[in-house]
Order: structure tokens, then C-alpha cells, then sequence
């Protein structure tokens, strides 16, 4: 099983979780993660290692990418997404010629649970498989002007065909799209990607990447997907932390917060917390009255994993 995410240093702490989470679950597979980053500190590099070859005894290797080739790739100054991510519209290049298929794992996530269904999961004919969008009825398909019944996906977890991507010149297309679509950009490479692979993705089951806005009261999902993703979510198993608010803020309510905390403390940052954020802890005060109102920024009651 190959596993590929990119960093930067400001990211190898979450990487780490990330990680940990995946290998500790994943126990019984072979698991090869590759990790794209430039410039990765060498105390960074060892850190990573320490867990994936030293605690789980998997193999890694890191690629040392070029970051030329994200200078024509847009991103907001005040945004929250580093350029870093952008790295993946290029795997097929980065990574070795051998390795023809890949899981893509952001690292604002936890694994809990085996992911060899996924791996197994056929996409021969497609460019990836990815999971559908918690904002995909909110004009994407419009705003990158392909049809609306492609929907859109969510890059933050991708089984990546790369025989599919070489064969057919897929980062070529991404760049070209990139270098033209910029002013459009507002979800920078997820957008690209859809932009070029819309038609050419298989939507995958959303156990594979629980965003955060699916275990909202109010959601911005078509209709038609809900009924499927109520099934999954008891049994999700990569649990996306999509919003601005992750588990390593204080103000973060998310309902997996606890369990993301539980493998941070499998780690070298054990015991490591976020400054207190009392403005927000104040306005906790007042969730129960929002809840009873319905806002849309209350969680569902979860079901959660024993800790």
C-alpha cells in the first residue's frame, strides 16, 4: 500500500498524527509513505521516520520536490492552505515511475480505522477516486464552468491512478488549467483538480473522508447523497477535519477532537495543548440555546469510538 502526503516544516507535527494514527490502525499491512515537501528540516525528517521506520517498522521515503514548479500556482496570502498542497497535481512526476497507484492523505486528518478496502477499491478506467464535497451544492460545478451533474470532490483524500496519469498527460492538462483558470481559483489545486478530472473521477464511499461539515445539523450536500453518507457515518474511517477550526486549535468543537488528541499524544508533542481561547470558550456557553434553535454550526450527536 502506498501512502503519499505533502508538508511543510510548519506541518510535521500534524504529519506526525496523521501517521500515527494510520500505522497504528494499519498494523497487519505493508505500507510504503512517501512524503513531499522541499526544504524539510533534517530534525523534521527524523521525527517522521522515528515513527514510521523506529515505532512501526514501515517503510518511508522522502521526496525532495522542486518548488519551481508551484511558481505559477495562485494562493490567497491570507489563506489558512499552504502552497505546499499544491504538490499534489504532481505526484505522477514526483514519485517514482514504479509506484502506479497511490492513497493521497492530507495530513488535517485521523485514520481510524484498516484502509485496505480503499486501496482495493478498482479505478482502472479512472483518473481517481475521491469522495463528494460537504460544500458541493454551493456553485463550484458552475463557477469552473463544467456540468453540474460531475458534482465536485473533496482532494483531501484521493486513490490516485498514476498509470492513468501519465498515460493521458494528466499534470500537463493541470498546469495548463492552472495557468488559465487562475482568476477563478478560489479552493486553489481541489479546484484545479476538478476542474480537469470532473468527469473523469469515481466517487468512492464517504467513509473514506468524513469532512467536517457532514456532521453539521445543516449541510450543503445534494440531496441525493445524503442517504448514503447517514449509513456511512457510523462507520467512518478517515475523519477529515476540513474547517479552519482544527483539533490542534482551542476553539475546535469538532466531536473527533478527543480522539485526534489521543494520537497526538502518541507522539513526541504528547501532552502539548493549544493557548486557552476564552472567546471562545464563552460562546460554548451558548451552544445548547443555538442547538435547540437549530443553527446550522451545531454538531450532530456522534457515536464515537471507545478512547
Amino acid at each position: 500500500m502506498n501512502i503519499v502526503c505533502n508538508i511543510d516544516n510548519n506541518y510535521v507535527r500534524h504529519c506526525a498524527v496523521m501517521l500515527t494514527s494510520l500505522l497504528e490502525n494499519n498494523k497487519t499491512e505493508d505500507i510504503h509513505i512517501f512524503i513531499i515537501a522541499d526544504d524539510l528540516t533534517e530534525g523534521s525528517q527524523e521525527a517522521l521516520a522515528d515513527i514510521v521506520e523506529g515505532t512501526y517498522r514501515q517503510q518511508l521515503s522522502f521526496i525532495n520536490a522542486d518548488h519551481t514548479i508551484l511558481d505559477n500556482c495562485p494562493i490567497k496570502q491570507d489563506s489558512y492552505i499552504s502552497l505546499s498542497t499544491y504538490y499534489r497535481c504532481f505526484i505522477a512526476s514526483l514519485l517514482p515511475q514504479k509506484v502506479e497507484k497511490v492513497i493521497y492523505l492530507d495530513c488535517d486528518l485521523i485514520v481510524i480505522g484498516c484502509l485496505k478496502e480503499l486501496w482495493n477499491t478498482p479505478i482502472n478506467e479512472y483518473a481517481l477516486g475521491a469522495v463528494e464535497d460537504m460544500w458541493s451544492t454551493r456553485g463550484h460545478c458552475h463557477r469552473l464552468a463544467y456540468p453540474e451533474e460531475d458534482s465536485y470532490f473533496n482532494a483531501g483524500v484521493l486513490l490516485v491512478n498514476l498509470k492513468y496519469w501519465r498515460k493521458h498527460h494528466i499534470e500537463e492538462e493541470i498546469s495548463k488549467y492552472i495557468s488559465e483558470h487562475a482568476n477563478i481559483l478560489k479552493y486553489n489545486d481541489q479546484d484545479a483538480l476538478n476542474g480537469v478530472l470532473h468527469h473523469r473521477k469515481q466517487f468512492i464511499n464517504f467513509r473514506w473522508n468524513m469532512q467536517n461539515g457532514f456532521y453539521k445539523k445543516k449541510r450543503s450536500l445534494r440531496p441525493s447523497s445524503e442517504p448514503a453518507l447517514d449509513k456511512e457515518m457510523p462507520h467512518a474511517v478517515i475523519i477529515h477535519f476540513t474547517s479552519s477550526r482544527k483539533p490542534w486549535h482551542d476553539a475546535c468543537v469538532h466531536p473527533y477532537k478527543k480522539l485526534y488528541i489521543k494520537y497526538l499524544d502518541m507522539t513526541i508533542w504528547k501532552g502539548e495543548r493549544p493557548p486557552i481561547d476564552w472567546r471562545s470558550r464563552i460562546s460554548r456557553l451558548f451552544y445548547p440555546i443555538s442547538g435547540w434553535m437549530g443553527w446550522k454550526n451545531n454538531y450532530r450527536k456522534v457515536q464515537l469510538p471507545r478512547i
